[in-house]
């Protein structure tokens, strides 16, 4: 405390700051006894803190894995010829055999640049990397770059020299893209084989891009294998010099299809077809025609929009539907909106409307659609190009109908596979697809076929990897050894919490030990803080009553029969698992274990993970704790106590959490804060006085001078 007056001065000898110190200290204790309180309460509450984390961590993450049935019933899946398939059991796997006939493996569709490397129309230039080249001749680019200058509007440079679509896919969800060029890209700013590549993978479809400039190739590859998942180019056949140079181009590219094969020996081997060219094939106009009615593979609803049936062109906009029903003599022209107001419903009435034709959605969602005579055909021109008839296409085809496999299409020039074959007489005939697709997986499993669109698929809760044409026994059984290891687990991740319990429950106090005051500690070194601290925080949360009732509650779940187990091992120590201590600590006999396991397999996720819910008369599920299996009773257990941890003390050390505790400390910071002040006012108060009584006895001292004379 520092002097607030001059004194001294008279010769009394008075030591006022001492005298201060003496009448500010029955204050200062009493500002001391708060300081220590509060302290410790923010001991007691990052105490408890502590506890609360690692409890919740103990309920929500640890016991939570051993909630999963993966970890209290494992199973294993063991395949008698690996290189076929391989194979992963869940825990809802039956343990069985399964049998499996692999007799195709999937593949992605694939072009690639074949041994003659890619043509250039500009010959003086045979290694080029540059679009121009590939396109035209040195002649050619010359008269282009002279229109480019002649047009001195400078229109004609940012307008497009080439352009082609990409997709992957053929049906409504597919990614689909416009890839083009402007003359100023290709003649100007000399873009590569590279750039091409970048621009198509930047568009958007899966599709990888590259250019292998050590080998003059070009690759596409698809992401996704499966015979749904393709590369298809083509061109808008009225796009004029736009379209023929994007032919040109990709017939330029002499990309060849790569197939894979597998030989008897399972050996995978690729073959590159001959160059794909730009070809103009028909569509599909027409589809259906063998039956009176069709029924559609997919679940609808009576108010479901039309939209939901497909991935629409022009989607957002009140772009038609059109397409037609004909039964051979009377058709039905149906135009219906997007995402108007047309539904499925409206879909229904409008052809119901007609007298030739009927249209059920059934109680399970399935539309069904009928000729009243005749056998029903569904249409689109495949010559006709607007959203409507696309829409229409996607539309009938995303139905699913039953009975019919191929999908309408529109006329299309593009990158087609040819395929020669032979007429009876002996003269051959070339067909054409356009682009390539992957290949499906093939594989029969316990005798039902099955394709994949990769080399993995799920069935019966049982996840196969095929390897090679050929066949392999799958057995699936429980995993006794990795069951095991997850019981050893659980008791040391059970003792590791329950000590760590015990340890703060029983921690030893010392009672010669509290609350250090900032003034003992200005006397002392840092290290004798740190010890007579870790001294005074020692048992501060010795036999607290809901740390003793978590210990209470975990023992008592552990040990109490779980009758929900069906057979006769309903009890921890049934199977092996027992205390070693008389504070919880448990043990595992493995050979108790494995007996158990070898009776009963399921007694361990029983006894673990057995619900005991039921419904009460009022309808409401309850849980019936004699029932309830061991982790659900620990975790409820935790549930409930770290609720009131939360409430008492909160989650942290912030004082500031609504937590009785932190309001404890917040209200002791700010008696302290008071108190703080009224000390420093008393402490003026007592140097004034001093002050004034030094005052007095100077003015004293000169009276005194005045009558002896100064003798």
């Amino acid at each position: 405390m520092s002097g607030m007056g001059i004194y001294g001065l008279s010769g009394s000898g008075i030591d006022v700051d001492s005298m201060v110190r003496m009448g500010m200290m029955s204050r200062q204790n009493q500002y001391d006894k708060m300081y220590k309180e509060e302290v410790k309460n923010e001991w007691i509450k990052e105490a408890y803190s502590n506890v609360y984390n690692d409890l919740n961590t103990f309920n929500s993450s640890t016991l939570y894995n051993y909630k999963l049935s993966s970890t209290t019933s494992p199973m294993s899946a063991a395949s008698s010829n690996s290189t076929a398939a391989t194979a992963v059991a869940n825990a809802d796997a039956a343990a069985m055999s399964h049998t499996v006939n692999v007799t195709q493996m999937a593949s992605n569709a694939y072009l690639l640049t074949g041994a003659d490397g890619i043509k250039r129309a500009n010959t003086t230039a045979s290694s080029s990397i540059y679009l121009k080249d590939v396109l035209f001749t040195s002649d050619q680019q010359s008269t282009l770059k002279a229109n480019m200058s002649a047009d001195t509007s400078g229109n004609l440079a940012k307008s497009n020299l080439l352009s082609f679509d990409i997709a992957d896919g053929s049906g409504s969800t597919a990614n689909k893209a416009t890839i083009s060029f402007t003359y100023e890209e290709i003649l100007t700013s000399n873009l590569t084989l590279n750039d091409l590549a970048s621009r198509i993978k930047q568009s958007g479809v899966n599709i990888k891009a590259s250019y292998d400039s050590a080998n003059d190739a070009f690759s596409l590859y698809q992401k996704e294998g499966g015979a749904d998942n393709k590369i298809l180019l083509s061109i808008n056949a009225s796009a004029g010099n736009v379209g023929t140079n994007g032919k040109n181009l990709l017939n330029n590219l002499n990309m060849g299809s790569v197939t894979q094969t597998t030989d008897s020996n399972n050996n995978i081997t690729s073959t590159l077809s001959s160059a794909l060219k730009v070809q103009t094939t028909a569509g599909v106009s027409s589809v259906g025609g063998t039956a009176a009615s069709y029924t559609s593979d997919v679940t609808l609803g009576a108010d479901s929009k039309l939209n939901a049936v497909f991935k629409p062109t022009s989607e957002g906009t009140a772009e038609p539907i059109a397409f037609t029903l004909s039964d051979g003599t009377a058709t039905n022209d149906l135009a219906l909106s997007v995402d108007g107001n047309d539904t499925v419903q409206s879909l229904m009435d409008k052809i119901n409307a007609s007298d030739n034709f009927t249209a059920a959605l059934s109680d399970d969602g399935k539309l069904t659609i009928a000729a009243k005579s005749g056998n029903l055909s569904f249409k689109v021109d495949s010559s006709a190009t607007t959203v409507a008839a696309e829409n229409g296409r996607y539309f009938v085809n995303e139905l699913g109908l039953s009975g019919i496999t191929d999908g309408l299409s529109a006329d299309t020039t593009g990158l087609a596979v040819a395929e020669t074959t032979k007429n009876a007489d002996g003269s051959e005939v070339t067909t054409y697809t356009q682009g390539v697709s992957g290949q499906s997986a093939k594989v029969t499993i316990d005798g039902r076929d099955y394709t994949s669109d990769t080399a993995k698929l799920t069935v019966g809760n049982v996840t196969y990897t095929l390897g090679a044409i050929g066949s392999t026994t799958v057995t699936v059984s429980q995993d006794t050894d990795k069951l095991i290891e997850n019981v050893k687990k659980f008791v040391e991740d059970y003792n590791k919490i329950i000590d760590e319990l015990n340890d703060k429950y029983y921690e030893q106090t010392y009672s010669d030990y509290g609350v250090l005051t900032q003034t003992q500690e200005k006397g002392m070194t840092q290290e004798q803080i740190d010890k007579w601290n870790e001294k005074a925080k020692s048992g501060l949360l010795n036999h607290d009553n809901t740390i003793g009732k978590v210990i209470s509650e975990m023992r008592q779940a552990l040990y109490t029969p779980v009758e929900g187990v069906t057979g006769k091992y309903n009890t921890m120590m049934s199977i092996g698992i027992t205390s070693s201590t008389d504070r919880g600590h448990i043990t595992l006999d493995e050979d108790k274990l494995k007996t158990a396991l070898a009776a009963e397999p399921d007694s361990v996720r029983e006894l673990f993970n057995s619900s005991g819910d039921y419904t009460d008369e009022n309808g409401k599920v309850q849980t019936d704790y004699d029932k309830q299996g061991v982790i659900g009773r620990i975790s409820d257990s935790l549930y409930k106590n770290l609720k009131t941890m939360k409430s008492y003390a909160g989650t942290s050390t912030e004082a500031a959490d609504g937590s009785s505790l932190g309001d404890l400390i917040r209200e002791l910071q700010t008696k302290m804060s008071n108190f703080k002040t009224m000390m420093k006012s008393y402490e003026n108060l007592l140097y004034k006085k001093y002050d004034a009584m030094e005052i007095a006895i100077q003015r004293m001292s000169v009276s005194m001078g005045y009558i002896t004379g100064g003798q």
